[in-house]
């Protein structure tokens, strides 16, 4: 079965904001990241549930997944959720920022 993606508003914003601080940065990193992460992201058309609960996913009313991408010190947290045949990202946030929930 193939999911559609669809990347929200706020995992748009997200993706932005992350690759221009690589640019500003690190801008030898940020083209491979970009390319990076959109390849993570469009990989969850095919069996997003292999990607484990996040723990945001206790303070919503949907399961929030999360996949994680990228290598340390710059490790990301795809959150998105099922619904139906289409994968929503949420968001996209680096492993070192709280969780959502303990915001």
């Amino acid at each position: 079965m193939q999911y559609q993606v669809i990347i929200t508003p706020s995992a748009k914003a997200d993706i932005f904001e992350t690759n221009t601080w690589f640019l500003e940065n690190y801008p030898n990193v940020a083209e491979k990241w970009l390319w990076g992460i959109s390849q993570a992201v469009t990989s969850l058309s095919k069996f997003p549930e292999r990607c484990a609960t996040s723990p945001e996913s206790e303070a919503f009313d949907v399961i929030v997944r999360q996949l994680i991408y990228g290598k340390k010190p710059h490790t990301y947290r795809i959150l998105f959720s099922v619904q139906g045949e289409k994968v929503y990202i949420l968001r996209v946030r680096s492993t070192k920022q709280r969780n959502i929930s303990d915001e």
